[in-house]
């Protein structure tokens, strides 16, 4: 079991999980992810129903990461590495927290169904069948 994903291969996936979300352009693993859209994205794009990404504003960088932060710990277990107010206040995030938490994320989402290319396998009826490990 790989136990740390490269950066390059963490990049291109969260490139293919964030496409063609508003105002989301994944070209990095830093300043990308300062808005805190892209993470939403990330999140709206397995579980579209715990994040409303149509009423985000681009400009609330703090409420968007915090809103990011708090559904991932929720949700997923995924502990935070900062804060929104502090993701706002930097010129650009750690790269190395960046690398760490989108790790995670990248952990968590890689066997859904949807990463596939980051493409959605729509169905009529939705398998609940996964075991949990």
């Amino acid at each position: 079991m790989e136990s740390e994903v490269r950066p390059g291969r963490l990049l291109t996936w969260c490139q293919k999980q964030t496409q063609g979300y508003r105002g989301v352009d994944v070209t990095n693993l830093t300043s990308s992810w300062r808005n805190g859209l892209a993470l939403c994205a990330l999140i709206h794009r397995q579980r579209p129903e715990l994040i409303d990404f149509d009423s985000l504003n681009e400009e609330d960088v703090a409420g968007n990461n915090q809103l990011a932060f708090d559904v991932a710990e929720r949700e997923f277990g995924i502990q935070p590495v900062t804060t929104g107010k502090e993701m706002a206040s930097e010129a650009e995030p750690d790269k190395l927290l960046m690398v760490l938490y989108l790790s995670k994320f990248y952990e968590a989402f890689r066997n859904s169904p949807l990463n596939n290319n980051g493409q959605p396998q729509f169905s009529l009826c939705r398998r609940e069948t996964q075991t949990g490990q």
